[in-house]
């Protein structure tokens, strides 16, 4: 039978117990895992590789990374959870990068931040740690007061439904790389949820977010292109016009039929 452990137990062990619990993520088997990676990487998207996502995240932002280059290495986490089941966390810990964790999920984004704390030490400066409801009305001044202005090189966003009213009220900012989460359910139907001032502090399994044809639209309309999608088809990477080049264009028909075969 199946033991099931209390979430208070299991935020306590992953806080306290973090070198244990994220050895191999974080230690001597994931840095040599990055390095044999980064060396083997090909003109062909990676979605096997996974160090702190489950999907192929991890593999997928490598290879982008590879072809585009990262001229400042800064992110920006929207929806940022514990900062470890992050789309980050992987740039965060083995490619030197910096940025700003945001979430309305105060312990989770407390836990974060003290295991990154213990591990970065002096170094903790090069993050931030915001806790807050990020909303289209608000979300430009959160990202100025953090400093977060101009070109940066990789966003995600996380919202259980609003990314798409959020990405679409963005303008202080110019990521490289955009990664947001769709309702793949909707595939080709254009179809955006209304906005909701409900924050959810854990995730259900009740579909969310905008279809991947809105959120391609909103993406053309914004700049940038489909280029790839993590197994599930449930985040798909966008780059900006201009850093496209050589990168395969993806259409959300491709996408749906790969996911169908």
């Amino acid at each position: 039978m199946k033991r099931f452990i209390p979430q208070e137990i299991k935020s306590f062990i992953k806080k306290y117990f973090w070198r244990i619990y994220y050895y191999n993520k974080i230690f001597k088997t994931a840095i040599i895992k990055n390095n044999t990676f980064v060396k083997s990487i090909s003109n062909i998207i990676s979605t096997d590789f996974n160090i702190f996502t489950k999907d192929g995240e991890d593999g997928i932002l490598l290879y982008l990374l590879k072809n585009i280059s990262a001229s400042n290495k800064t992110f920006i986490d929207i929806g940022s959870n514990d900062c470890i089941n992050s789309n980050c966390a992987n740039l965060a810990f083995h490619h030197g990068w910096n940025g700003c964790f945001i979430d309305g999920d105060i312990e989770s984004l407390n836990r974060g931040k003290y295991i990154y704390s213990q591990y970065f030490k002096k170094d903790l400066g090069k993050f931030s740690f915001l806790h807050t409801i990020v909303k289209p009305d608000n979300i430009n001044e959160l990202l100025k007061s953090f400093d977060m202005t101009g070109e940066i090189d990789l966003m995600t966003m996380d919202l259980d439904g609003n990314d798409y009213h959020i990405w679409h009220s963005l303008e202080v900012v110019k990521p490289k790389i955009v990664v947001v989460e769709v309702q793949i359910e909707k595939g080709n139907e254009d179809f955006v949820p209304k906005y909701s001032n409900t924050f959810e502090l854990y995730e259900d399994k009740n579909p969310k977010g905008a279809s991947p044809l809105s959120m391609a639209k909103l993406a053309a309309k914004k700049g940038y292109k489909l280029i790839a999608a993590n197994k599930g088809g449930f985040n798909l990477f966008f780059v900006r016009n201009d850093l496209v080049n050589q990168l395969k264009v993806l259409s959300v028909f491709d996408l749906m039929y790969d996911l169908e075969k």
